[in-house]
């Protein structure tokens, strides 16, 4: 069971059509991130949704969980060399496998299958949804990536995720994960001829705002 993801869910259907899954930021836990599932919730949808706590631990903060390590081998990321990117490229590859076999483990249960399933993540967490959706050999209904970033740079192979909707948003302030961040990884999904619709969010910092929340309601109605 160490291959399964916890965290909280809530729905308003004893048996729901659609499966929203939910992926925290760095350093938070699903607990705090599931609070965002009743103000997206729309009652047509039939959606239950499901927030997962990261499989790693950060020292010193026992609420607190991570995708991957931020400092691997005491180094933070911005100045990782090979050595430390091979570690984050083992602990992202560890989460993805987690998080699919959750996922697989909740759409048997409920009979439902990928093309009924919307992933989102904010921050780290908004990382690690990207790295699911290419990594996976099926079609999601769509993705969303709030406040965070693409980190691959080798073109995309897989058609099943150039064909899944991505939403992509951005605080225009955010100080902790820059804008810019945001820009480089559009204009990669535009390279790849991903399907996407992207908003920069001009009073936001790294938040998810009443704002933001709109717009993904409006795309979830969408591809759900």
């Amino acid at each position: 069971m160490t291959e399964i993801l916890n965290g909280p869910s809530f729905s308003r259907h004893d048996n729901p059509k659609k499966l929203i899954f939910m992926l925290h930021g760095y350093g938070d836990n699903a607990a705090n991130f599931m609070h965002l599932a009743q103000p997206i919730d729309q009652e047509e949808w039939q959606a239950a949704y499901i927030a997962l706590n990261a499989p790693g631990v950060i020292s010193g903060n026992y609420m607190g969980y991570q995708w991957f390590d931020l400092y691997p081998n005491g180094i933070y990321i911005a100045e990782a060399g090979p050595k430390e990117f091979d570690q984050i490229n083992k602990e992202v590859g560890e989460s993805v496998t987690k998080i699919i076999n959750t996922i697989d483990q909740y759409c048997k249960s409920l009979k439902l299958t990928y093309a009924d399933c919307f992933l989102m993540g904010f921050s780290q967490g908004g990382m690690i949804t990207f790295e699911v959706g290419n990594f996976l050999q099926k079609k999601f209904a769509g993705l969303g990536i709030l406040s965070g970033r693409i980190m691959s740079h080798k073109p995309i192979e897989n058609d099943n995720l150039r064909e899944t909707p991505i939403f992509i948003s951005h605080g225009e302030l955010d100080q902790v994960i820059p804008v810019k961040s945001y820009h480089k990884s559009t204009e990669f999904l535009q390279q790849n001829k991903c399907t996407f619709e992207s908003h920069v969010l001009t009073r936001d910092e790294h938040n998810i705002s009443p704002e933001t929340i709109t717009l993904l309601q409006k795309f979830i109605k969408k591809i759900l």
